[in-house]
């Protein structure tokens, strides 16, 4: 049998569906029998239980209509008024009955006779009428109790079909003197068998004595009985001695149980079509077939699998017998038991002579160890994965083989397969002799980098030595030139001025020279630092112009500017300066005498854009692009003199792209030039800076003593230097090392000190370190004047500021004003509190020009820390800071007794309402705006209020 199947697929398909069909046919025909006559059994006990609820439904309701009559009959005044006449008592006790029963159509009282004596709800046309004929005046005149008549129809319109409830009435002796009746409508009736919850197609028939179908409930709200006559299935029913029957009526099949309510004679009938009856039979036989279908969809299915496995396997042997790969089967006693023909073609061993030895002999002995253990655990039941070891060639040679193996302990045997890697090892052992070429070479390569990164280092050390060795004598030759040609130490000659002159220049050339090479150098190492902030283009022009307006004039050049928007840009100020100042040196450079040079500022819709074009000589396409490489000048004509480093240029385009712009040019030979560059935008702000003129940045006129200051400088010129630059504004102390420094500091305790970084015997981060960790010395503004540019490590040090020789006398001045307040005759300052850094700064100049000293702070927790620990004179308040405003700090103020009194001044640029207005008025002594040229106003404010003597605690009182 299994040779016949095995020989071909289809054999195997029609065995499985054999052995599938017949039993899931066997299987659907023995479920639906069972399923039948259980459903008959199922349907049998419902309709029983449904018509056994439905009839004692019935038999309640004709019961309580029946005790509700017998409790009107009873009534001890009924009899009299019938024997009376007392029609108004008859008609009393009627309408009693008919609200005991609201069920009853209508209510009645009749003579023995049959003849209507009383009626309610009344209808007059019925009294005197006999009603003998009926059926309920029979059964209640022959048997003398209460009686449920058949279904009859009303004798009035709309002739609705009812069903009476008789009694009799009795007289005092106890002998029937009338009868008492109630009707009861069949919708009435219909509606209390609705009580009864039917379902899966049942119908509920309600049937009188004489077996006409009196009401009915289907669990189909479409359901209708089709005739009103079912004496014929009530004796069917009956008949059979489970109470139920099969039977066809109207021309369908029927499935019907019966059941009595009470002693009526009434009963109940419960119908369901066979067809509904055989739905859920069909149903179950369907899912049965469907079963079976999908059974079969499964053995095909499986049949399929089970002959693609055989074809498989068979595919299987054919692939093992073809592939390259040595696949085997060897024995626990060490001997091959099945080899594919791949062996011998690997080795040159035929089947029969690999088979014949044990294989062991084949391996190289190098390897015959490790090949036992990995047997050994083989054998136990492990798996070998990429093991690797040699074979015999029947030429002698020897190839590496890969193994993945598993053992079968049982059948004592080890399913194995192995790849030939002789290729692979040899291109491992070639890798391997060039990575160690390799890694030689990058040893060697190494070597080369480290002595790269030590010329590195040494020019960087060179470069710091030359800016040191050189720009410090050229600081000293340039600001001791400024001083001369400045008249300070006394007046010179013209011919002396010139000199000077020549001096000065030549040093500045110079100085910028070596500027411009450092600057480059630190762009290329990444060490140039931006400190960038949002400024308007118009506040930092005027600053470029004023340098370049003297050059310009010199020849005659007109220089315009066009300012087409308000937007600020983020960029480092003194950087974007630079930038400007090299573009428009160069335009002055090469415009000829009488020519002009046009600024713009305008927004291109995605940054702040800046141009600069001149009426010059102009520079071809070809030469355009090279005018921004270092070291590079455009050639110019024969004889023309080529001043410069050509750095200018490569230095701008550098420090605009790292602050994420860009820059171009347009231009034409003998049309000009025209430089366009662009910064981001900065954050919008309500406040606008507003330059300070230079005359109120002098110092107070009426101060009393000199603020002292020391000048910290190994060097004697540039100690010297500094000295006359402060000499007219303060008092000058100097040392010339950093633990001279701090010995004086400690003894002198200076306003300021200046402090170079370059020093021997230490450096002067470490004397700012121990100036900073000395108490008498660590509230002492710190401000490092060096060549080195390292700024970071020195406001991380402490440091107030930091500024980079050579610098000027006005830079030099307005630094040391920023951090040294001058003392007044009043010694209290004034009290500014503003978290703008930028308006701090500004009102603090205006203040300090006028003669106020002043105590800056950004918001209005640190004012209240102020006020506790000393006296100020007034107070200049804005009201939107961060964590408390100004209405809080004017409450809390107000709320000392010792500063109840304290002038208190608002400049604010919010918009008041009626009300806050009202309030300042109260508490304050001034209000202004931050719009418009306020200094003036705030200068006349501060006088009015600190002049007057008087301290009101508003100003509509003043």
């Amino acid at each position: 049998m299994g040779n016949w199947v095995s020989q071909s697929r289809w054999r195997l398909y029609l065995l499985f569906l054999l052995l599938l069909i017949v039993p899931i046919a066997l299987f659907a025909y023995s479920t639906s029998q069972v399923l039948k006559q259980q459903s008959e059994n199922q349907a049998a006990a419902e309709s029983t239980q449904i018509a056994r609820v439905s009839a004692a439904l019935v038999d309640e309701y004709f019961q309580q209509g029946t005790i509700a009559l017998e409790s009107i009959a009873t009534r001890y005044t009924l009899g009299p008024a019938w024997e009376k006449g007392d029609m108004n008592l008859i008609a009393w006790h009627l309408q009693s009955a008919k609200s005991l029963r609201p069920d009853f159509a209508f209510v009645s009282m009749y003579d023995l006779k049959g003849t209507m004596r009383a009626i309610y709800p009344p209808q007059p046309d019925l009294l005197g009428q006999n009603f003998a004929n009926r059926d309920w005046y029979k059964g209640v005149s022959r048997q003398l109790r209460p009686y449920i008549s058949e279904i009859y129809q009303t004798a009035v319109p709309p002739y609705h079909p009812v069903v009476a409830n008789a009694v009799p009435v009795y007289d005092e002796q106890g002998k029937p003197i009338a009868i008492l009746m109630g009707a009861d409508t069949l919708d009435t009736i219909s509606r209390k068998l609705k009580e009864t919850k039917i379902e899966k197609g049942w119908t509920i028939l309600l049937v009188d004595q004489n077996g006409h179908l009196a009401a009915h409930r289907s669990s189909d709200p479409n359901m209708v009985v089709a005739d009103s006559d079912a004496r014929e299935v009530v004796e069917r029913v009956q008949a059979a001695q489970d109470r139920k029957a099969s039977f066809v009526r109207n021309g369908e099949a029927r499935f019907s149980s019966y059941e009595a309510a009470g002693q009526t004679g009434w009963g109940v009938l419960v119908e369901q079509s066979a067809s509904v009856l055989q739905q859920g039979v069909w149903a179950l036989e369907k899912r049965v077939w469907l079963l079976g279908l999908v059974f079969l969809i499964l053995g095909l299915g499986l049949s399929a699998f089970m002959g693609s496995l055989y074809a498989q396997l068979e595919t299987g042997n054919r692939f093992i017998q073809l592939s390259v790969d040595m696949f085997c089967i060897i024995g626990f006693d060490g001997f091959f038991k099945s080899l594919n023909p791949s062996w011998e073609k690997a080795l040159g061993f035929t089947r029969k002579e690999l088979m014949s030895k044990p294989r062991i002999e084949f391996i190289h002995p190098e390897d015959r160890a490790l090949t036992t253990t990995e047997i050994d655990r083989l054998q136990h039941g492990e798996v070998t994965l990429a093991f690797e070891n040699r074979y015999l060639c029947k030429d002698g040679s020897y190839k590496w083989l890969l193994w993945n193996a598993i053992s079968v302990p049982g059948q004592a045997v080890i399913y194995a397969v192995a790849r030939d890697i002789t290729g692979r090892k040899r291109a491992e052992t070639e890798r391997q002799e060039f990575t160690q070429r390799l890694a030689a070479a990058n040893e060697e390569l190494e070597v080369r980098n480290r002595e790269v990164e030590r010329a590195t280092r040494l020019k960087s050390q060179f470069l710091a030595s030359m800016s040191h060795e050189l720009r410090t004598p050229l600081n000293a030759i340039v600001g001791f030139s400024e001083l001369l040609a400045d008249g300070i130490p006394g007046e010179l000659t013209a011919k002396q001025k010139r000199f000077v002159n020549h001096i000065k220049q030549g040093s500045v050339h110079l100085l910028q020279l070596i500027n411009d090479i450092l600057d480059l150098s630190k762009i290329e190492a990444g060490q140039l630092e931006f400190r960038c902030e949002d400024f308007l283009v118009g506040d930092a022009l005027p600053e470029v112009l004023s340098t370049i307006r003297p050059l310009a004039m010199m020849k005659n050049i007109q220089v315009r500017q066009a300012l087409e928007t308000d937007r600020r840009i983020h960029a480092d100020r003194v950087r974007f300066k630079q930038v400007l100042y090299n573009l428009l040196s160069n335009a002055v450079k090469f415009t000829p005498k009488d020519g002009h040079i046009d600024i713009r500022c305008f927004d291109n819709g995605t940054a702040v854009a800046l141009s600069v074009k001149d009426s010059g000589i102009g520079i071809r396409s070809e030469d355009q692009e090279m005018v921004f490489e270092e070291f590079r000048q455009v050639e110019r004509s024969a004889g023309a003199t080529q001043a410069g480093t050509g750095l200018g240029l490569a230095i701008t385009r550098r420090l605009v792209e790292q602050q994420g712009g860009k820059i171009w040019l347009e231009s034409e030979p003998g049309k000009g030039s025209c430089f366009t560059f662009t910064l981001p935008y900065g954050v919008p702000t309500e406040a606008t800076s507003v330059a300070v003129p230079a005359t109120l940045l002098a110092p107070a006129a009426d101060k009393t003593r000199k603020p002292l200051v020391l000048i910290v400088d190994d060097e004697l010129p540039a100690r010297e230097l500094l000295a006359s630059y402060l000499e007219t504004d303060y008092r000058i102390a100097l040392a010339d090392s950093g633990a001279e420094a701090v010995k004086k500091a400690q003894e002198l305790l200076p306003d300021a000190i200046t402090l170079d970084v370059m020093m021997p015997g230490g450096t002067g981060f470490e004397t700012l370190v121990a100036l900073k960790a000395a108490v008498e010395t660590v509230d002492i503004p710190v401000i490092i004047v060096s060549i080195v540019d390292q700024q970071k490590v020195g406001f991380a040090l402490g440091a107030t500021d930091y500024l980079i020789k050579p610098i000027h006398r006005p830079t030099l001045l307005d630094t040391i004003r920023k951090h040294v307040v001058f003392r007044t005759k009043d010694d209290t300052a004034i009290l500014l509190v503003d978290d703008d850094p930028q308006t701090l700064e500004l009102v603090e100049e205006t203040l300090r020009s006028a003669g106020y000293p002043t105590q800056s702070v950004h918001n209005g927790t640190e004012a209240l820390q102020v006020l506790r620990s000393k006296s100020v004179r007034a107070i200049l308040l804005d009201l939107l800071m961060p964590d408390m405003d100004g209405f809080q700090v004017i409450r809390h103020v107000r709320q000392e007794p010792t500063l109840r009194d304290l002038p208190i001044l608002v400049m604010t640029a919010k918009s008041l309402t009626e009300a806050e207005i009202d309030l300042l008025r109260q508490d304050t002594q001034g209000l202004f705006q931050k719009s418009g040229s306020w200094q003036q106003q705030l200068t006349t404010e501060m006088n009015r209020v600190l002049q007057r003597g008087s301290l009101t605690k508003a100003v509509g009182r003043s």
